[in-house]
């Protein structure tokens, strides 16, 4: 069986659970899932990440988790 790959979107941090590594993150549709920080991303290019934009991958069989892909500075 092949693999999916995964939902690619875009959200923004609302809350960080533990530092540097979970996040909470709503999508622009309100929904809210857990952004886990991989080892291989830098860390947030700010000392306080809520707010800021980030990419992120979602499991197409879980929605509920993502992992964070790269940050959106503007």
């Amino acid at each position: 069986m092949t693999e999916r790959p995964p939902l690619a979107s875009r959200g923004r941090i609302v809350a960080v659970r533990e530092v540097d590594r979970l996040y909470e993150i709503e999508m622009p549709n309100g929904y809210r899932a857990l952004a886990v920080l991989p080892q291989e991303i830098d860390r947030p290019p700010t000392a306080d990440p809520v707010n800021l934009s980030a990419e992120v991958h979602f499991s197409p069989y879980d929605m509920s988790r993502c992992r964070i892909a790269r940050w959106n500075v503007s």
